[in-house]
């Protein structure tokens, strides 16, 4: 997925103490409008999860791992960086 997207620029959303939870929980639930998500750490570790879970992981576990959330067809996702920013992603028709 993160090869077959087009990606936006990085925004700001930030990590920890400092972290912009409006940023974050709007795109959420605007741009991936599935009500199951896929969260995804790595090749090994993913699982499905509701917006309100994946929001919940996001703050806990941003700080740890890159996350990657993903809309049940894999067309469009956010990228979230451990470093405190994340962009949108979607995979354009026929890739």
């Amino acid at each position: 997925m993160k090869v077959k997207a087009t990606w936006s620029e990085w925004v700001y959303c930030g990590v920890g103490d400092d972290m912009k939870e409006d940023v974050i929980s709007r795109p959420v639930s605007d741009y991936l409008q599935d009500p199951i998500l896929f969260h995804i750490l790595n090749r090994k570790e993913s699982k499905e999860v509701g917006k309100k879970i994946a929001l919940e992981k996001i703050k806990v576990e941003l700080e740890i791992d890159d996350i990657l959330l993903c809309n049940s067809n894999f067309k469009k996702a956010i990228w979230f960086n451990r470093i405190g920013v994340m962009k949108f992603g979607i995979v354009p028709i026929g890739k």
